[in-house]
């Protein structure tokens, strides 16, 4: 028999759902302005009222409705204020059960447990707002009542801790994230609401004068210093985004799992069971990777196939500090370099046509549209030197174990896999594979996609 749903959420979801309510209205704000300049602005006031009633109203009649239960062998969700919804979840199809806390969550002591069943990466139940100590024993429910046995969920009082990352490493590590892709996305903001503000219409010229408009024109000088502030405002945006995903980093072994806690606003809290644990990833950038520092990522059983490389072990970390988290989940057993085997040097032929043909078409083809095209030509030595280059770093090495490759042109990884891991092997051969007398071998795990 089902659980029986005689549980609610905190009464702080009802001031965390009408909050997060509020940009909606800020977008229709302009709408409503645009009306009572007509009808008269008496009118703001009754009609705001109105909006955050209903909305309250709504949030209310979600809280009323919404319950979920804890039986012995399934949790049991019921939602929805006219099509009602009842979805049972056996505690044997829990995959992950991770802890969320937003900065509003903060506030009211509660936090978002999101519960993921089967290999589908997706929230199966989600409970937006529960005390976090009803969360914690919550969690501890599911997984002592699941396929795996109580002793081996049981959680010691003092958990070894495995990682950490203080600010100074955090800093460090966000010099090294450097991105343009939060200063684009602040572009595209302001490009949308610069004609509200009316800096459109400013002139330069007024300010600086004609020959501080003359001295305008792009320099050596001007490119230097523009790609030194961009340089420097990528190098800003990676630390603040650093700081604040991975902030108060934490990774400790937690009965059969590695828990992992970060966030500076959002503090998540998750588990990664380490029988549901397919590959491990060392990877590296160029320069991060020249000295020295490494990232572990694990690509778990629940994993989503669109969040590449699954869950991040270990941030930014040197490689004798990565070894002993290794250990906890059995990668750790990692052959020498000299162990390692390249690949059939015939591989760059096949690099090299699949790649310059293509290149070589296109050139010729605009060529005749514009003769500068064929300035373009000299870069084939570069092509060739980047296939020579990725040959000489897509190396194997196997053991009795596991399967290890690397491989990478700038950003360099190490896939570890087990074999006990490995689900199928797919052989492929292309028209030019055959000709040159190679082949692919590719190699799934359970949920690859």
């Amino acid at each position: 028999m089902s659980a029986v749903a005689d549980r609610r959420l905190h009464p702080s979801a009802l001031a965390i759902r009408f909050i997060k309510k509020i940009p909606e209205f800020a977008v229709g704000l302009p709408a409503l302005i645009g009306f009572t300049s007509d009808v008269g602005a008496l009118y703001i006031l009754p009609m705001i009222v109105a909006g955050a009633s209903l909305a309250f109203g709504a949030a209310l009649l979600g809280w009323l409705r919404f319950r979920y239960g804890v039986g012995d062998r399934d949790i049991v969700i019921e939602s929805g204020i006219f099509q009602r919804q009842r979805r049972i979840i056996p505690f044997d199809r829990v995959q992950d059960i991770d802890i969320e806390q937003g900065l509003l969550a903060r506030m009211f002591g509660t936090v978002t447990v999101r519960i993921e069943t089967g290999g589908s990466g997706k929230d199966e139940g989600k409970l937006d707002a529960v005390d976090a100590a009803e969360a914690k024993w919550l969690r501890d429910v599911i997984r002592s009542r699941g396929s795996a046995s109580s002793a081996e969920v049981a959680l010691p009082a003092d958990e070894p801790v495995l990682f950490t990352m203080a600010l100074p490493r955090l800093l460090l590590a966000g010099v090294f994230n450097f991105s343009l892709l939060y200063l684009a996305v602040l572009g595209g903001v302001f490009q949308y609401v610069e004609p509200f503000l009316g800096w459109d219409k400013i002139d330069p010229r007024e300010f600086v004068g004609p020959a501080g408009a003359a001295a305008g024109d792009l320099s050596a000088f001007r490119i230097a210093a523009i790609a030194l502030v961009l340089l420097l405002l990528g190098s800003i945006t990676g630390i603040v985004h650093t700081v604040v995903k991975n902030y108060g980093f934490r990774l400790s072994r937690s009965g059969a799992g590695l828990r992992r806690v970060r966030g500076l606003f959002t503090r998540t809290e998750i588990v990664i069971p380490i029988r549901r644990i397919q590959v491990a990833v060392l990877s590296s950038g160029i320069v991060a990777g020249f000295l020295g520092w490494r990232t572990l990522d694990y690509q778990t059983l629940s994993a989503d196939a669109a969040q590449s490389g699954g869950q991040t072990a270990v941030p930014f970390g040197r490689f004798e500090e990565i070894l002993p988290v290794l250990a906890e989940t059995g990668h750790s057993n990692i052959p020498p370099d000299d162990a390692f085997v390249r690949v059939s040097r015939r591989s760059v032929a096949r690099r090299s046509a699949s790649v310059l043909l293509p290149f070589l078409v296109a050139t010729l083809a605009l060529s005749f549209a514009w003769k500068g095209w064929l300035l373009l030509l000299p870069l084939f030595p570069l092509l060739i030197g980047a296939a020579i280059l990725q040959w000489k770093r897509h190396r194997y090495a196997l053991t009795d174990e596991a399967l290890f490759v690397a491989r990478g042109l700038l950003a360099r990884r190490l896939w570890i896999l087990p074999f006990e891991r490995a689900h199928s092997f797919t052989i492929s051969r292309g028209p030019l594979q055959r000709r040159l007398g190679l082949a692919t071998l590719s190699v799934d795990t359970a949920g690859a996609s």
